[in-house]
């Protein structure tokens, strides 16, 4: 997966897009870890503007993390194409 295509830098660049500067303050994850540490579960939840985008669980903290940005790209581009 090129750096392109990796679902948080799509996400990052189309907050930049729409935020400018500025897109770090619109932006906001939850992310958390359950169960024993040899087979936790990781929970991962944006926030934009304090509106759920996105939330996933993997069993890694990248895999949720990306899940979760990949929905919440996918809910701005719909939004946006209103």
């Amino acid at each position: 997966m090129s750096g392109n295509d990796h679902p948080r830098q799509k996400l990052n660049n189309e907050l930049q897009r729409i935020y400018g500067p500025f897109a770090q303050d619109h932006v906001r994850w939850e992310i958390y870890s359950q169960g024993p540490p040899n087979a936790s579960t990781w929970h991962a939840t944006v926030y934009i503007d304090d509106m759920n985008y996105g939330y996933a669980s993997s069993n890694t903290r990248g895999g949720a993390q990306d899940e979760a940005a990949r929905q919440a790209y996918d809910h701005l581009k719909r939004e946006r194409s209103r």
